[in-house]
């Protein structure tokens, strides 16, 4: 079972590609000391089935993917989670400022790793976008 929080001290089932437990950084930049918050963010959800035979190379593609992506300005948060059902699927969160963020993203060398990965039949995965109902769904 999966269990995802987005703030909050309890422990998590879920874990990064390293292991060390999710949400290692806060929910929110914080420029010149206002949060950057807006009705235009988007947030991603992504399900990811890897072809076992591929895994070793997921696990990089993947690495290098987050870790360029919260380098962006526009990305907010970035995370992998692991199923605890299967160690194929994985889940990606992400959340972007703004559909022009998102656009800056996919025009990433990272993105295209992630790209060229899944193009290549390293894996099936289904995408959802949505935006956020108020200021409270997204933790300050």
């Amino acid at each position: 079972m999966l269990t995802m929080l987005l703030a909050g001290s309890v422990q998590t089932t879920a874990m990064l590609l390293n292991g060390a437990p999710i949400f290692t950084r806060p929910a929110l930049r914080f420029r010149g000391g206002a949060p950057s918050m807006s009705a235009d963010m988007i947030g991603i959800i992504v399900e990811v089935n890897v072809e076992p035979s591929r895994m070793d190379e997921f696990l990089k593609v993947a690495e290098a993917d987050a870790v360029g992506s919260r380098a962006e300005p526009g990305c907010l948060r970035f995370e992998v989670l692991r199923s605890t059902d299967s160690d194929t699927r994985f889940y990606f969160y992400e959340v972007y400022e703004s559909a022009a963020a998102v656009a800056e993203h996919k025009a990433q060398p990272h993105f295209q790793l992630w790209t060229n990965f899944k193009e290549s039949g390293g894996c099936k995965s289904v995408s959802s976008k949505a935006g956020f109902p108020g200021s409270w769904a997204f933790p300050k």
